[in-house]
C-alpha cells in the first residue's frame, strides 16, 4: 500500500475488527483498531454502516494536536490512516 508523505501509519481491518494489513506507526496495532471499532459501533449501532443500509456514515476523523486518524468504511473493510498534522494545514473556523 502506498503512503503519503505525511502518513505515519495505516491499518486495514475486516468488519469484525481483525487486522488484515498494517504499516508504520499502526503496524499490527490491534489496540487502536479495537478502540476505533468501538467508536464506530457507538456512533452507528447498525452494522457500522457496512451492511445494506445506505444511510450510514462513510468517514470519521479523530483529531489530535499533532496527528489525526482518518477512518473510512468501504467494501466491508475499515481503513484507518494516521496522518501528521502540520500547523499550515489547520482549518480555522
Amino acid at each position: 500500500m502506498d503512503s503519503l508523505p505525511n502518513q505515519l501509519g495505516y491499518l486495514l481491518l475486516d468488519e469484525d475488527g481483525a487486522v488484515i494489513a498494517s504499516n508504520g506507526d499502526l503496524e499490527n496495532d490491534e489496540r487502536i483498531g479495537s478502540i476505533i471499532v468501538k467508536m464506530l459501533r457507538a456512533a452507528k449501532k447498525q452494522e457500522l454502516g457496512l451492511g445494506d443500509a445506505k444511510d450510514g456514515f462513510q468517514r470519521m476523523t479523530i483529531n489530535y494536536p499533532d496527528h489525526c486518524y482518518i477512518v473510512c468504511l468501504s467494501n466491508k473493510r475499515i481503513h484507518i490512516a494516521k496522518r501528521l498534522v502540520s500547523p499550515s494545514s489547520e482549518v480555522i473556523a
